[in-house]
């Protein structure tokens, strides 16, 4: 019965591209690991990507570096966890630094797993501008690791991250919320530090303005969110789950999309109703006024508006 109403608030637009996805091979998604003293540079850099037909999957974009950081104790092994497990959640490793110097220690953990557990070329870029590339196969990148590192630096990179990591597994979950929530979306991804699983928010990785602006073909932004959840371990449906109803009538055609595909294709992936007031969303703690009018008021809470807060 869900199923059949979501499929009747789809447009014809989105059953189309739905269609049209199922048909087609995944696009690919790319690692882009990169240097955060060049987080100026970031959409250029998924841009290169996105121009090349493949989905950019860069750490801060899809992390948050205040947020991750401070959510997991101000731990960089902690921080490291989740990089790694989008490294090996991507199909591609893009490395944005030059292979004539040893790169930071951030960078170099990642390839170093990369290059043992993906056993897959890796792509340098040594300037995000610029249009070279040094592609190295398996074997090249394990020699070069071998030569730009010594047995110290080996050691501290294993012993104090990847062997940890390769000894125990690490989930994923879809952040799912309405389009126009995109602005609480941090309490969410706060919420995947806080249980132990990464976060992969689509509206946090994929750049809507690059796709809306340069994208040829604007089916491809639903396409790369549905890509994405395929390729998740679970889904979180973040929503004001106390006007439930209301809030499925609201909500849009990507989100729709997502929640039709997991009712009809992924319906072994995991589902759960994350309620925005319950992971500390201002607006929708029931416990305090938040907007600056009663009619705002009302809109945010409904029913729920506490008898106390009301004129």
């Amino acid at each position: 019965m869900f199923k059949d109403k979501i499929y009747g608030m789809l447009t014809s637009e989105t059953k189309q591209i739905i269609q049209e996805f199922r048909q087609e091979p995944l696009r690919k998604v790319v690692y882009t690991s990169f240097d955060g003293d060049d987080m100026h540079h970031m959409l250029a850099i998924c841009n290169r990507v996105l121009k090349n037909n493949m989905i950019a999957l860069n750490p801060e974009m899809a992390l948050g570096y205040y947020i991750s950081t401070e959510t997991l104790g101000g731990k960089k092994i902690n921080v490291m966890t989740d990089c790694l497990t989008l490294a090996i959640f991507s199909d591609r490793l893009w490395v944005y630094g030059n292979t004539n110097t040893l790169l930071s220690e951030g960078i170099m953990a990642e390839i170093f797993l990369w290059s043992q557990v993906k056993h897959k070329k890796a792509t340098f870029i040594p300037n995000i501008y610029g249009s070279e590339q040094v592609e190295m196969n398996y074997l090249e990148l394990d020699e070069w690791l071998s030569r730009m590192t010594d047995e110290d630096f080996r050691n501290d990179i294993f012993n104090n991250l990847l062997t940890p990591y390769k000894s125990s597994t690490h989930q994923t979950v879809y952040i799912g919320a309405n389009f126009v929530n995109y602005k609480h979306i941090d309490w969410a991804r706060v919420q995947a530090y806080k249980e132990h699983v990464c976060p992969i928010s689509p509206q946090n990785i994929l750049s809507y303005f690059l796709y809306h602006e340069f994208a040829d073909d604007k089916s491809k932004y639903l396409k790369d969110r549905l890509t994405l959840l395929a390729k998740s371990d679970a889904y979180w449906l973040c929503i004001d789950s106390t006007n439930l109803e209301a809030e499925l009538n609201r909500l849009d055609q990507y989100t729709l999309a997502e929640l039709y595909m997991l009712n009809t294709v992924f319906t072994d992936k995991p589902v759960k109703i994350v309620d925005w007031g319950e992971i500390k969303v201002p607006k929708y703690d029931k416990t305090r006024k938040w907007a600056l009018t009663d009619k705002e008021q009302e809109e945010i809470m409904g029913d729920n508006w506490p008898i106390e807060f009301r004129k």
